[in-house]
């Protein structure tokens, strides 16, 4: 018994981890471009919202979201590599368990075809793979000090497309297991980035209404005449 409530407490502890993982690539893509972050999700946008607008005041003209973005992108990162960790001292790695189940210290019946498809990403020594490429910002910038974080290029960085595939593979792995105990398993993380369509709602009517001289001619240099005055027009009772 004491067996197998450690394999569901190690689990339990994936699962948890996994979703703070979550929460902090949702945060990390949703405060760096909100459209993009719509359109990977087929988010429908409010009709009386410029996306096009939106996603600029974020990116461009609010750096509190970009500060954001930058530290919930370097919290995933160290979150979500603990759980694909090769490191036989990880806590809380997919590995881990793998290996307690192979050698019968857990002894729970739980097929390991479940962890077929995980393992394989775990194991791929490709050094472009998407997660060796989080494993290399990990080790090599992100203990470090800022302005050697600075010193990155874009092309260590794999794309939040390749990113959330990683995640699927990882939430199929969730829902396996979970299953071999004929339990359900919620990931959904909606209700943690609700405050963000508030905020943006925030920025959003701060820049329709403003008279402020530097605000307005930054935004008449990246929209035509035509698109300020729609903009303008349509505040939100």
């Amino acid at each position: 018994m004491e067996d197998i409530n450690k394999c569901k407490e190690l689990i339990g502890k994936i699962y948890v981890l996994y979703i703070k993982s979550k929460i902090g690539l949702a945060q990390a893509h949703i405060t760096r471009s909100p459209k993009l972050y719509f359109e990977k999700f087929n988010i429908q946008n409010d009709p009386k919202i410029n996306i096009e607008i939106l996603d600029y005041l974020v990116t461009s003209e609010s750096p509190v979201y970009a500060e954001l973005s930058r530290k919930s992108w370097v919290l995933f990162v160290l979150e979500i590599t603990k759980i694909l960790s090769r490191s036989k001292g990880e806590k809380f790695g997919i590995g881990k368990l793998y290996n307690k189940l192979l050698n019968k210290e857990f002894k729970e019946n739980i097929s390991l075809d479940c962890f077929n498809e995980v393992l394989k990403v775990i194991e791929d020594n490709n050094q472009d793979s998407t997660l060796n490429k989080l494993k290399l910002l990990r080790d090599k910038f992100y203990a470090h000090t800022d302005n050697e974080i600075n010193i990155m290029t874009q092309d260590l960085f794999p794309t939040y497309n390749e990113v959330w595939e990683l995640m699927d593979v990882i939430e199929r792995f969730l829902v396996a297991i979970y299953s071999e105990y004929k339990a359900g398993i919620d990931l959904r993380i909606d209700r943690f980035l609700n405050k963000y369509a508030r905020e943006f709602e925030k920025t959003y009517k701060y820049f329709q209404t403003t008279m402020d001289i530097a605000d307005t001619y930054r935004l008449e240099r990246h929209f035509s005449k035509l698109e300020i005055e729609v903009f303008r027009k349509k505040i939100k009772n």
